[in-house]
């Protein structure tokens, strides 16, 4: 597979995503890995990966890490905790889009009563 040399990802063309290959992440949470990894001993790579959460799934944590991050919920609705105040969970129903640079603290996370679905993009520059 021949990878760009400017962003090391590789060229993928349209394919279905399908129902092989979702791994869990936590109870009611699962990812599919489109392209990519993230290295994040060394500190470099990128994933864009689907996550889908069950109905009411949920990360009771603040969540802080060093790699960009860009989310968007595809579908259904994610809750989560306010910037001001961790314990009161915003409602963002899709479409809505998260940016978050390294260091940026988010969380905690319920999925709403449907469940959800998320794009996310992560990656060092």
């Amino acid at each position: 597979m021949k990878l760009d040399p400017k962003t090391s990802k590789p060229h993928l063309e349209f394919f279905r995503v399908g129902e092989d290959g979702w791994t869990e992440l936590a109870p009611g949470i699962q990812q599919k890995i489109l392209a990519g990894g993230l290295d994040e001993t060394m500190k470099r790579g990128f994933l864009n990966r689907l996550v889908r959460w069950a109905p009411g799934a949920a990360i009771d944590e603040v969540k802080v890490h060093e790699f960009y991050e860009e989310v968007l919920v595809v579908s259904g609705e994610l809750l989560v905790g306010a910037e001001d105040d961790r314990t009161r969970l915003k409602s963002f129903p899709a479409p809505s889009f998260a940016c978050r640079p390294p260091g940026a603290p988010h969380g905690p996370f319920k999925a709403g009563p449907q469940g959800c679905v998320l794009f996310e993009n992560q990656f060092y520059l």
